[in-house]
């Protein structure tokens, strides 16, 4: 990846690019010389190190009737955009709460592929410590992305975010999660696939139920609603103490 086409990906387009990285080539020119090399006319260029003296990336230079323009520091890029990163975390609580506000009617969103591990990222980004995931657990999850269920796992933990969650009897699914629920904070119930035929995997959590598939091929959903949320996650309590008692015949 060339430097124009970085410099493009972070805020400088085009022409901007072109210009910024003719006066470090050059080490400070005339409008007329920075035209010259990058085969712009000098009125286009006049308006573009005007725009780049406003960002504090080039500076100018006047002897008698020349002026010259020089480029800044390249750090002035990497320390322009680390403010403007502290600047968006700054407003990040509030977009946030708008984006997981209550909406009057359910959104839904489609994945497919690989792209299912956005499901699961949502859930990183909408809880915080000590919020709590409800889920049913088929066991797909691990045979088809095993090192991101361990990945997921982690930064779960590592956010404080519990899961409670009803499990399908498998021994793989138990020898590698369940035996380590203490430290992984979950707890969970487990029922025989006779009372619970699942494959896919469902989770509940703020407003949201998510639902992944893993058969031939992988897709999931997110319903946004906290009608249907609500509704699940009695539903989830109810297939709680189903599975308590049934664990005890």
């Amino acid at each position: 990846m060339n430097a124009k086409k970085i410099l493009n990906e972070i805020g400088l387009k085009d022409k901007k690019a072109e210009v910024y990285l003719a006066c470090l080539e050059m080490g400070g020119a005339t409008a007329y010389l920075i035209a010259k090399k990058i085969g712009l006319k000098r009125p286009t260029v006049y308006d573009i190190v005007d725009q780049l003296l406003k960002e504090g990336l080039i500076y100018k230079s006047v002897r008698g009737d020349k002026k010259r323009y020089y480029p800044a520091d390249p750090m002035k890029i990497l320390q322009s955009n680390q403010e403007k990163e502290k600047r968006i975390k700054s407003i990040m609580p509030e977009l946030q709460n708008l984006y997981n506000s209550p909406k009057a009617k359910p959104q839904v969103k489609y994945f497919e592929g690989e792209g299912i591990k956005e499901i699961y990222e949502d859930s990183l980004r909408s809880l915080r410590k000590g919020d709590e995931i409800l889920a049913y657990i088929g066991e797909d999850i691990i045979e088809r992305l095993p090192a991101y269920s361990d990945e997921y796992v982690k930064r779960r933990v590592e956010k404080g975010i519990v899961l409670r969650g009803i499990y399908k009897k498998e021994m793989g699914m138990i020898n590698r999660f369940l035996t380590k629920s203490k430290e992984q904070l979950r707890l969970f119930r487990v029922l025989e696939e006779k009372y619970f035929p699942v494959n896919n995997e469902t989770l509940i959590y703020k407003n949201k139920i998510a639902v992944a598939s893993f058969g031939k091929e992988m897709f999931g959903v997110i319903i946004e609603s906290e009608e249907i949320a609500r509704c699940q996650k009695a539903v989830f309590e109810l297939a709680w103490r189903g599975a308590e008692m049934l664990s005890k015949t």
